[in-house]
């Protein structure tokens, strides 16, 4: 007599080869979990608490390829910045350079002009607009000695959460870019400094 365990047994194994053999879909026995029922984007969804089929992501997700600058929202003064910022990641290399010399003429030179004399097409040279800064000084100058003083972080903190009349340039200008920037600005300086006398 064939006992139960054996003709489940040789049932199973019929199953699995009929299915495996078989020009017609397999059987489904959970179909929920193959086919889930599909939501468009932005579709209404009351199994959920927001009532919509996005998924929120995780508190304290950062995306990928993204960096948080960890003093966004400074506003003390930039010498109080500790370490005077972060350090620029980026080395000085010729097409470093060239790309941070078309990312400042793009952004910059409209009000630091093209050589960072605070001269740019918006602001000077006076009496043309002759923009000043909220407190009613004239434009910086990247070449002054204030600015050649600054560190390269600090000078990345001013880009990033911007200072006086100067917005943030941070949704325009990539981190990576805006490091290339300081390199370009710190040629701009050493070539002031070779030609203040001249």
């Amino acid at each position: 007599m064939i006992s139960l365990q054996r003709i489940f047994a040789l049932s199973l194994a019929g199953l699995i080869l009929w299915n495996c053999e078989s020009k017609t879909p397999p059987m489904e026995y959970m179909p929920d979990m193959a086919d889930s029922p599909a939501r468009e984007a932005q579709e209404a969804d009351s199994n959920f608490p927001n009532n919509t089929s996005l998924r929120l992501p995780p508190v304290g997700a950062v995306p990928q390829g993204y960096f948080p600058y960890e003093y966004a929202g400074w506003t003390q003064s930039l010498d109080a910045l500790p370490n005077k910022g972060l350090a620029n990641p980026i080395k000085g290399d010729l097409a470093t350079l060239q790309k941070g010399e078309i990312k400042y003429q793009t952004y910059c030179s409209p009000c630091h002009g093209v050589r960072g004399q605070g001269n740019g097409t918006v602001v000077g040279p006076a009496p043309r607009l002759n923009m000043a800064q909220s407190d009613g000084s004239p434009m910086a100058a990247l070449t002054s000695a204030s600015a050649k003083g600054y560190s390269d972080g600090q000078i990345y903190h001013i880009i990033t959460e911007g200072k006086g009349a100067m917005k943030s340039y941070a949704s325009q200008v990539p981190s990576e870019d805006r490091w290339k920037i300081i390199l370009y600005v710190r040629k701009l300086q050493e070539y002031d400094n070779r030609t203040a006398g001249k």
